[in-house]
């Protein structure tokens, strides 16, 4: 208030100098010149200035107020290096429980693919025997115990599109043309390449008939999906029991299998519980730290130091899309996990925050990253928030917050990484 009533003292001095200006400068044209110029016409918005020479310096007050808000200025700059350091020195920590948690799911999950596969192995067999077995050309280039082989990889998505087409070319002596032109008109008419170049080698090698080579594929095929897909589910399961009745649903799997993968994965979910509410707490602590601080509202959070990630991976996305649902059966399982520790903390909200590359213009790149925090937070909405209570907010960053560019990245990956949502806590 004291700085605002010196400024009006400065307008008003303003007056007296403009009134001598005039008297000393303008008067004398208008008496000596025969025909006095046309008054110029005043600037708009003129913005008069202050008499510098009637302006009292400043008091002791005022320099030990200016010295005061400078220092706290600095003092803020220093604290917020601080914290950032203290952050990442926290994270370090953090990452290293967080790798130990990673490297026991993916024991399970080797165990788990290796369970999955010994059934996929027992239902290729079982294809084989039912449809194939004596069913082989006398003058084949491959051998009966070959094409069972070649079942079971294919039961179990082991096989490539490369591998494939070597088998006709060096094996079967179909020639590169006739191959590439059937991969050609497998993408034209949508269809699945793979399941296209297996039914070649079948009709190549065996005596069935076209719909029996068509049912042989489609079978191995079914086995090969409900592989991908229990692997899928096992690994999104948010609990024991429900991994006992993926797995005792899929059939073909022996007691003994299902008990040692139930009680594995029971411990892995101790382990992970147990690391998510100490990260949790420690994130709390943080964020009561932030706004004691009164450094909270930073609109570009300091990603790299945070723990946020490690609680709730972020949703990446692909060049201009936002949609999420490659991602929802993850985020069922990574909420049903967080839910009772969110709500040990009722002060506590979720705030998803929308980002994108910085290819497009801003307006464009702003509109897309509302979309990808919008998409998901009705997932969360309608899945957990409306029965836990816990608030959702978001915000479009569009492209202000970009990651830092990792020496040695690529322009790709880089963008890559930039197109997501965060999920980010924050205290109501």
């Amino acid at each position: 208030m004291k700085r605002f009533k010196k400024n009006n003292n400065i307008l008003r001095n303003t007056s007296s100098l403009m009134k001598k200006i005039l008297f000393y400068f303008v008067l004398p044209s208008i008496l000596f010149a025969c025909t006095p110029p046309p008054a110029p016409e005043p600037p708009k918005n003129l913005i008069e200035v202050g008499d510098l020479e009637e302006i009292p310096e400043l008091s002791a007050e005022d320099q030990e107020e200016d010295r005061e808000w400078i220092e706290d200025l600095e003092q803020r700059k220093n604290k917020l290096k601080d914290l950032a350091s203290q952050d990442s020195k926290q994270k370090e920590i953090v990452v290293e429980q967080k790798e130990k948690v990673s490297a026991s799911k993916v024991a399970l999950k080797k165990e788990v693919d290796q369970i999955l596969k010994n059934r996929a192995q027992k239902k290729a067999e079982e294809i084989f025997e039912e449809q194939i077995s004596g069913k082989v050309k006398k003058d084949s280039k491959i051998s009966e115990e070959e094409i069972k082989t070649l079942i079971a990889r294919a039961s179990k998505g082991e096989l490539e599109v490369d591998e494939l087409k070597d088998l006709l070319t060096k094996n079967l002596g179909i020639s590169e043309e006739e191959v590439e032109k059937i991969i050609s008109e497998a993408k034209s008419k949508g269809e699945d390449v793979k399941k296209v170049l297996l039914a070649k080698v079948l009709e190549e090698t065996t005596t069935l008939s076209d719909e029996e080579v068509k049912q042989v594929v489609e079978k191995v095929q079914e086995v090969a999906s409900e592989t991908t897909e229990l692997l899928s589910k096992i690994g999104n399961a948010a609990t024991a029991k429900e991994i006992r009745k993926i797995l005792e649903d899929a059939g073909d799997i022996s007691e003994e299998a299902i008990t040692r993968i139930v009680e594995k994965n029971e411990e892995m979910l101790e382990e992970e519980k147990s690391f998510l509410r100490e990260t949790m707490a420690k994130l709390y602590a943080r964020l009561q730290r932030d706004r004691r601080l009164n450094v909270e509202e930073a609109f570009c959070s300091n990603i790299e130091g945070l723990l946020d990630h490690l609680l709730i991976e972020p949703t990446y996305f692909e060049t201009n899309k936002y949609d999420i649902d490659s991602y929802v059966s993850a985020m069922n399982r990574n909420y049903q996990l967080m839910e009772p520790i969110l709500n040990e903390f009722p002060d506590i909200m979720l705030q998803l925050e929308g980002n994108a590359d910085l290819r497009g213009t801003n307006d464009y790149n702003k509109a897309l990253a509302e979309r990808r925090w919008r998409t998901p937070s009705r997932v969360l909405v309608t899945l957990y928030t409306v029965q836990a209570d816990i608030p959702v907010t978001g915000v479009s960053r569009g492209e202000e917050c970009q990651l830092e560019r990792k020496q040695g990245e690529s322009e790709e990956a880089w963008w890559i990484r930039n197109r997501r949502t965060d999920y980010m806590f924050r205290l109501r």
